[in-house]
């Protein structure tokens, strides 16, 4: 009798406990089916028999480099799951859930999942995404209503989630391109499934050791929503290879894996995975909360004052990298147009984007910061990519981490909002507006000891002030920018530094390890002004038939080959250049060679010395001059009978508001340092070039041999670069 009360009391003790770890006892008797089905007139979610497979539009194609680059990055974490989906998230637990269909879904004593398909299948029918789908919709479904049963506030999602079977075009490492069969994690109102409604990406293989390629596979899915998805802080997917999954996570960093862990033994794993992407709110399918959605329209709130997102103007198409998004936003009490810049930077990057711009704020032509933030976590936390690496373990754990970037997301404000530079309505106001941003960049360098360094056609637009005659060009994104010191008589950026958009990019910067100065700033402007020229048959951003840049006399800069750059813009004398303008020159463009000529001998063939933002500006002043002047003498030959300005007209009007009083208001502008007469230029060395070449010598000596097939031809580019006391790699 003793006995039988000792252990009527250690099991009433472990019901006690069991009570307090689980106030609402969760089972699956016959009376709680019963409850379960009522309940499920709350799930919106009720299977149907499989429709045909979605196809999901191919928003990006991935290049082999693109893979190669995820593959590379990719870290393994095993506590992810844990990490994200905490049990704190959940009422009941995950195992509660386990344990409740035990014999329905799951069986706890064989520890087996009892509805897991048989995924050697054939996929040539889907029959295994099907079966595949069926298994998650159904788990998903017996957790919302269990869910619903216990009576806890734990919030569930406005709209039931489905797993849907999908097919789309992929991109393995060895470059090849496949369709691949998957599964994608959609609001079930969702009748025309696109990227931009993807909330989880599953692919699916038959045998555990094709587990690679379904990682691969997933690289695919991640770069779509991450280009389709603006509001992404991550990115999760899942791979199933026979009876084992693992867990990756894509940010800005790259990715994460978990280790292969088995579907039945790792249960509780799986289940608080697929729990924590279907019962909790989106961001942790890795959507940004701070991102507000009311009645289809969007807003932001940065300094306590809420933005309507009016415009996507830019996005990024790459995962890995700063992963710009770019809204034209307005306030509800004012009918200005500011542009809001969500920007990943590095927080080991000092000074910052913004750091520099607030030094540029009395600059114009160089873009204002109203505000800046750094947007939290859906948690309240500030955390950067480093976060979920921070827990590698090992003896590689310093090797593995300590070059990953600390990216965190930021949010800046700024005005004024300005269009692209593609859209320019003249010749004319394409070269004012050019000049115009040579011109801030001179005062962002000579005043404030800032160097942009990522000159391109993206990062100069044209904004009309109030009461101005024309539209000006203005800077924007400093988020490359360098803080400059003396070294050797020049204020340069630190050496070593590579940064720049590539087929803008300086040959010196592409080619050797040299630090990062404003000639090379200057170089990129020429650039500019050059793939307007190629890219475009005439203003308002008229595309060019019937040209193919990629296979034109450019193709090359655009993968940054900086020996074939090099050659077109050094070694090219002025007859062989003409004929390379006439080859990627549209006509429109023709009166502006003899311009981009002289542009060339003076930033590229000028042996001896460097060119200076004074000297730029006066071959733009002298053909701007000589533009008018060609106009007035048309308007007197022909006067204008409609009374419109001439199209070179530049006087300001009456009240027009400046930042400041050097505005370049008319073609010779007023510079901060007054007037210089005479050019200043200093010897052009090379003293610090060296073998670091960005561009490797084998892919250097190829293009040699391709470009020049004779030795003479192979002596000629010795001479040029000895003349420019440029080390070149044969």
């Amino acid at each position: 009798m003793p006995q039988s009360k000792r252990s009527r009391r250690r099991a009433t003790a472990a019901q006690g406990h069991h009570r307090r770890r689980a106030p609402t006892a969760l089972s699956t008797s016959s009376s709680t089916r019963e409850e379960l089905q009522r309940a499920s007139l709350g799930y919106s979610y009720t299977p149907s028999p499989s429709p045909a497979a979605f196809s999901l539009p191919n928003h990006l194609v991935l290049a082999q480099d693109y893979v190669a680059d995820i593959e590379k990055t990719s870290l393994t974490v095993c506590m992810i799951a844990d990490t994200l989906f905490a049990d704190e998230k959940f009422t009941p637990l995950p195992g509660q859930i386990l344990r409740a269909l035990d014999k329905t879904l799951y069986n706890v004593k064989t520890r087996k999942w009892l509805c897991y398909p048989e995924l050697s299948l054939s996929s040539d029918d889907l029959q295994r995404e099907h079966a595949m789908a069926a298994f998650l919709n159904e788990f998903t479904r017996h957790c919302w209503l269990l869910q619903k049963q216990t009576g806890k506030n734990q919030r569930l999602p406005a709209h039931a989630l489905r797993w849907t079977v999908t097919n789309s075009v992929r991109t393995l490492l060895n470059g090849e391109t496949v369709e691949a069969p998957g599964i994608a994690l959609v609001d079930t109102r969702v009748t025309d499934m696109q990227w931009s409604d993807v909330l989880c990406d599953v692919q699916l293989v038959s045998r555990d050791d094709l587990m690679p390629q379904a990682l691969q596979l997933l690289t695919t899915g991640a770069a779509n929503v991450f280009s389709t998805q603006e509001d992404r802080m991550y990115h999760v997917g899942i791979a199933f290879a026979g009876d084992t999954f693992q867990i990756a996570i894509f940010d800005r960093a790259g990715r994460i894996v978990t280790g292969a862990f088995d579907v039945h033994s790792h249960c509780l794993l799986l289940a608080r995975t697929l729990m924590g992407l279907t019962m909790l709110d989106s961001s942790y399918c890795g959507k940004d909360a701070s991102v507000m959605m009311r009645d289809g329209r969007r807003f932001v709130i940065v300094g306590g004052l809420e933005y309507e997102i009016l415009q996507t103007l830019s996005t990024s198409s790459s995962i890995r990298g700063r992963g710009t998004v770019c809204w034209r936003c307005r306030r509800r009490d004012s009918d200005m147009d500011y542009v809001i810049k969500n920007v990943w930077a590095d927080t080991r990057q000092q000074p910052s984007e913004g750091d520099f711009l607030r030094k540029a704020s009395n600059i114009d032509g160089v873009a204002n910061l109203i505000d800046e933030e750094v947007i939290p976590w859906p948690d309240g936390e500030y955390r950067t990519t480093l976060w979920l690496r921070d827990l590698v373990r090992g003896p590689n754990r310093y090797t593995d981490v300590s070059h990953i970037p600390h990216l965190e997301l930021r949010r800046l404000v700024l005005e004024p909002y300005g269009r692209p530079l593609k859209e320019f309505s003249s010749k004319d106001e394409l070269l004012f507006a050019l000049r115009d941003a040579i011109h801030a960049h001179e005062c962002l360098y000579e005043n404030e000891d800032v160097l942009h360094c990522d000159i391109s056609d993206n990062n100069i637009l044209l904004h009309e002030p109030a009461g101005a005659s024309r539209r000006r060009g203005i800077l924007i994104d400093l988020d490359c920018a360098a803080a400059v010191e003396l070294q050797e008589g020049f204020k340069v950026g630190p050496l070593g530094r590579s940064a720049g958009t590539l087929p803008f990019m300086a040959c010196d910067i592409l080619r050797f390890r040299a630090a990062h100065a404003p000639w090379h700033d200057l170089e990129s402007f020429l650039y500019v002004l050059i793939f307007i020229c190629a890219s475009y048959a005439g203003p308002s951003n008229t595309p060019r038939k019937d040209f193919d840049l990629r296979a034109s006399a450019l193709g090359p800069w655009l993968t940054g080959d900086g020996l074939t750059k090099f050659v077109i813009m050094c070694s090219y004398n002025d007859q062989e250049f003409r004929k390379f303008q006439d080859e990627v020159f549209h006509p429109y463009f023709d009166d502006l060679k003899d311009f981009v000529g002289e542009l060339r001998t003076l930033i590229m063939r000028t042996w001896d010395e460097y060119p200076t933002h004074r000297a730029v500006l006066d071959v733009f002043d002298r053909h701007l001059r000589a533009r008018q002047s060609a106009a007035e003498d048309v308007t007197a030959t022909h006067p204008r009978t409609d009374g419109s300005a001439s199209p070179v007209d530049h006087t300001p009007r009456e009240g027009a508001k400046r930042k400041r009083s050097d505005e370049n208001d008319n073609v010779v502008a007023d510079f901060p340092h007054g007037r210089r007469d005479s050019h200043t230029v200093h010897g052009r060395t090379r003293a610090d070039a060296s073998s670091d070449s960005h561009t490797s010598d084998d892919s250097d000596g190829t293009l040699v041999e391709k470009l020049y097939s004779t030795q003479a031809a192979r002596d000629d580019i010795d001479v040029e670069c000895k003349r420019r006391k440029v080390v070149y790699f044969d």
